[in-house]
């Protein structure tokens, strides 16, 4: 029975959640059993004045106000907007027929609301599993919609580190210090640092930029905004790097929504190619990448799992490939000499199944591909302090091939430091690292120095 407000008027009702709607064939089957029986599961709402609001029950509401018929109500008093947003979310994940994609939708809007709660905490809430929420959560850090936090509260009101704590690197005093002394730390927007660094004074620059259209502590930029960026960052670029220098910028492209990429990525490829020099195409793949927006049956796409390595520079730029040769296969590195007999292959043509053993021992590898398989799960230490971090393997490989012993790296868009600490591991003499947020700058010192 509805209970009317002042002067006899009827409530007006408002949903809690903007939830997805019914199917239509969801929506007729519940049509047709409130025709046949009423509503028979009361809609919970948050008080009886004139206006309420629907915490559970919009679509039996609604069916009931089409029928003509009594919609009964319980009163859930006393609970401010998030609680009724979070019960809301509990309900609907535990009820309704919801596809993967938007049950994962209900765990983001709540890891938004309440990015500091612990996974365990979120999924108690939400009815779903704890490694559910932690999958949406590693989806939202990555790009940018909320902030990896470094302690986050549990169930039982207790702060815990949101990660394991980084492995400490077991380094000297004299180690650090010298780690230190070859590290120099910009804090500014990098159009108004990199003028003033002397011209050709650095052998290589890797990067991992922003993106456009990802929000960051410092706002969100347009794809104009960002091209525009990027174009500035490339002229300062061609000045700073030596003549053999070159540069090289990992890149992924997103969506403007599920099924339409958005574009920036290659105009700015395309651009910088015609502009200066692409050296050769090269892509990272994530070998451990997870499936996530767009994978979901109903979209169907192939999960995102490869980046673009712009790598701009002369033809003739600097790189040492002895540094990054592949490791040959076992099977390969086990073939004998008696093997190296010739053999007729697919075109007719004779060749020697052993040369590659051969060439492999002689070298310490075989040439590597330009596709380069990268774990992201495969990260020294534990620092849980960026939104979308550079994998550590992909840093480090680029600083062995084109930094030579004792240059000097650049790193525009510091953040966190893992381009820099990579660059030192690898046998660069000096680093210099330019980030626009503070915070990031003091956990690449430290990052430097303790991993």
């Amino acid at each position: 029975m509805v209970v009317r407000g002042e002067k006899g008027q009827l409530p007006r009702y408002e949903p809690v959640l903007d939830l997805p709607p019914l199917s239509p064939e969801q929506y007729e089957a519940l049509r047709h059993h409130v025709a046949l029986h009423g509503v028979l599961v009361p809609i919970l709402v948050d008080g009886d004045g004139p206006v309420r609001r629907i915490i559970d029950g919009n679509h039996r509401r609604r069916v009931a106000d089409e029928l003509g018929y009594d919609c009964p109500e319980v009163v859930q008093a006393g609970m401010d907007e998030a609680e009724m947003r979070t019960l809301a979310r509990s309900l609907n994940l535990a009820r309704r027929q919801l596809s993967q994609e938007q049950r994962r939708q209900l765990v983001a809007d709540q890891l938004v609301e309440t990015p500091g709660r612990s996974n365990r905490w979120v999924a108690g809430r939400l009815g779903v599993h704890h490694a559910t929420v932690a999958s949406v959560r590693c989806l939202l850090e990555s790009t940018g919609q909320i902030d990896q936090c470094p302690a986050l509260l549990g169930a039982d009101q207790r702060l815990q580190p949101a990660r394991k704590p980084p492995r400490a690197v077991l380094r000297t005093p004299e180690e650090r210090r010298a780690r230190l002394e070859a590290t120099t730390l910009l804090h500014g927007d990098c159009r108004d640092v990199l003028p003033t660094i002397p011209s050709a004074s650095v052998d290589a620059i890797v990067t991992d930029p922003p993106y456009p259209e990802v929000r960051r502590e410092y706002g969100r930029m347009t794809e104009a905004d960002w091209l525009d960026l990027m174009k500035g960052v490339v002229a300062e670029a061609r000045r700073i790097l030596k003549p053999t220098g070159s540069m090289v910028v990992v890149l992924q492209p997103n969506y403007e929504s599920v099924g339409r990429m958005r574009l920036w990525l290659w105009e700015f490829l395309l651009w910088a190619a015609r502009e200066w020099n692409l050296v050769q195409d090269v892509y990272a793949w994530a070998t451990d990448a997870m499936p996530l927006a767009g994978t979901g049956r109903s979209q169907g796409l192939t999960r995102q799992s490869v980046k673009t390595c712009v790598w701009l520079g002369p033809p003739g730029c600097y790189r040492d490939q002895d540094r990054v040769l592949k490791t040959p296969s076992s099977r390969t590195s086990a073939r004998r000499r008696s093997d190296l007999a010739v053999r007729e292959g697919r075109s007719r043509k004779g060749y020697k199944e052993g040369t590659l053993a051969g060439v492999a021992a002689e070298r310490g590898g075989t040439t590597p591909f330009n596709r380069l398989p990268i774990s992201n799960g495969r990260q020294p230490g534990g620092h849980g302090d960026h939104p979308s971090r550079t994998a550590y393997d992909l840093a480090a490989w680029w600083c062995r091939y084109l930094v030579p012993e004792g240059g000097v790296l650049l790193d525009p868009f510091a953040g966190s430091g893992v381009v820099l600490q990579a660059g030192l591991d690898e046998g660069a003499g000096q680093v210099i690292g330019i980030d626009k947020w503070a915070g990031y700058l003091d956990i690449a010192r430290g990052r430097i120095v303790d991993e």
